[in-house]
């Protein structure tokens, strides 16, 4: 079922706090499928944040913030929400230019870079070409999901490109983005021990071993850089974890 975007949704959000959510829930995706059409091709850029639907709300704040632009789809089967953007338009207009001057800070600007190349090359309808179409597909190459097995057949002469390496800046973290990123990747939970009548609140981030700079950036960025980061090289992640009772209270100032 599909929701259109209401005036009466309209709240105020800030800026470093879309782009944190972002980098921990949202998708920057090319979608290359079979067509009729003359070069066989059709090619889409779509900008998603898909939600369980408990977080309808907060979606519907987002695309207030972008202006209404996009729709935010409702699965009651799945329990789940979708917001995408898929019209070029409001892609180039909207989208882009927030990610320009609120930059993603994770792994993700990799995938936006490359997504960014190939909104460029749709906007300039290279990708009704062979050539342009070629980019595109090679650019997709080396996202975050990748190619297709029909896609790696279909383009076996692709222009082999390499992932850039993602490096973080040394400005600090804005604490607007800190709240939107742990709001999607972070979790606030309390363990029990009924044998020693125990109970212990906990902080914890967690993401891929890839992010491990950036945990460690968030811990830092508090003056006090409360709770410990912990690196599992076997699971591949790192996680921040904050359990000590000073430190929560602390970070409860924050959030």
């Amino acid at each position: 079922m599909r929701r259109c975007f209401s005036t009466l949704t309209k709240t105020e959000i800030h800026p470093w706090f879309i782009t944190g959510f972002v980098d921990a829930e949202g998708c920057f995706n090319i979608i290359v499928s079979k067509t009729k059409s003359e070069l066989g091709w059709r090619v889409q850029a779509r900008f998603i944040i898909d939600l369980h639907l408990n977080d309808l709300d907060l979606l519907y704040k987002i695309q207030s913030y972008f202006g209404g632009v996009g729709s935010i789809n409702i699965s009651q089967t799945r329990q789940s929400v979708k917001y995408s953007v898929v019209g070029i338009n409001d892609i180039i207009n909207i989208i882009i230019p927030h990610f320009e001057k609120y930059s993603l800070q994770s792994k993700k600007l990799i995938d936006y870079n490359s997504w960014k190349n190939c909104v460029n090359i749709i906007q300039d309808r290279k990708h009704l070409t062979s050539e342009g179409l070629n980019k595109i597909v090679s650019y997709k190459a080396i996202m975050n999901l990748k190619l297709s097995e029909q896609l790696n057949s279909a383009f076996p002469d692709l222009i082999k490109l390499e992932r850039p390496l993602h490096s973080l800046n040394n400005n600090p973290l804005d604490p607007y983005w800190i709240s939107g990123f742990v709001t999607g990747d972070g979790s606030f939970y309390v363990l029990i021990n009924k044998i020693k009548n125990q109970v212990n609140p906990r902080i914890s981030v967690n993401q891929s071993i890839i992010d491990k700079d950036l945990i460690l950036k968030i811990k830092e960025n508090f003056k006090i850089s409360p709770g410990n980061v912990y690196v599992s090289e076997k699971n591949g992640n790192a996680e921040w974890k904050v359990f000590k009772l000073s430190d929560l209270i602390y970070l409860i100032t924050h959030f």
